[in-house]
């Protein structure tokens, strides 16, 4: 039973860090936009399509087309909020988040029209690899997508703290006219904010391309997820999405690997409800303040 335990813990932790991953990048919208990126699990979803778009032409190991990968998100991203969301970001921001909505639709059936209804999948050395530690084991694909995910984490935490695009982000999230006062271009900061956030929702779903198939709707209980842990850990506040991330990937895997494996999404509702009726602003968040 300890081992069981154990092991699930491992996989639960390995797991959370793709929904870490996507929390962050909802939390860094929300933070400087102030909206909910309904489409989260679609940017994931478009992140392994085009891992097998690019495997299609290259040929190669998903894990070398990093870049190429990342270069088609980001302009997925900048183009989405260009055409759907600065139109109306400033004039009604409840109408931009029914936006998010549309675009999720949107994609799924975007991907169905050009790859069809058939799972897809893209081969990598890693797919049959296992790394042993102690009497544990771990698919190496998964150990991949945890570490990336953390030093992704790493380097968004030092840009939004370190950088002057990380103060003009926290200025606009701030006050945007305040921000617009001291010279801040926030129209520019939105979009920027927007197109990192679905992209590390795209990246995660390159580093899950060699351990799920790839549908239309594969990136469902990833957003689910990724958006309990942005609430859970306090709306607007990065490090609380990650580590909440990590705390619903492993309750999810130890409710699935101990009681049932079709309990496991139930799992992320658990901490979710019973820490927010301790903590209602989520673990890290602070309230509104007072007059």
């Amino acid at each position: 039973m300890a081992w069981l335990i154990s092991q699930a813990f491992i996989n639960g932790i390995l797991n959370g860090g793709t929904y870490a991953l996507i929390a962050m990048g909802v939390t860094i919208i929300f933070g400087v936009m102030r909206m909910v990126n309904f489409a989260s699990g679609a940017y994931l979803m478009i992140g392994l399509y085009l891992t097998y778009f690019c495997y299609q032409i290259f040929g190669w190991d998903p894990y070398i087309m990093i870049p190429f990968v990342l270069i088609l998100a980001a302009i997925v991203g900048y183009l989405s909020y260009l055409i759907t969301l600065k139109p109306i970001i400033r004039k009604d921001r409840t109408s931009a988040i029914i936006i998010t909505v549309g675009l999720a639709f949107f994609f799924q059936n975007v991907v169905l029209l050009i790859f069809g209804g058939d799972s897809l999948s893209v081969p990598s050395v890693m797919n049959n690899v296992s790394v042993a530690f102690g009497p544990f084991s771990v698919s190496g694909a998964r150990l991949i997508a945890f570490c990336a995910s953390v030093v992704l984490a790493l380097i968004v935490n030092i840009l939004i703290k370190r950088t002057s695009l990380g103060r003009c982000m926290r200025a606009t999230s701030e006050s945007p006219e305040v921000a617009e006062m001291l010279g801040v271009n926030t129209g520019s900061v939105h979009a920027i904010a927007w197109t990192l956030g679905v992209t590390l929702a795209s990246f995660a779903g390159l580093m899950l391309s060699p351990i799920y198939m790839i549908t239309s709707t594969v990136g469902t209980p990833f957003r689910t997820a990724s958006l309990l842990a942005v609430v859970l850990g306090g709306l607007g506040d990065i490090r609380g999405a990650f580590v909440c991330g990590l705390l619903l990937g492993v309750t999810e895997a130890l409710v699935g690997g101990l009681i049932s494996a079709d309990l496991g999404p139930f799992g992320l509702f658990v901490p979710f409800l019973i820490l927010l009726y301790f903590k209602p602003f989520g673990i890290f968040g602070k309230g509104e303040r007072q007059a």
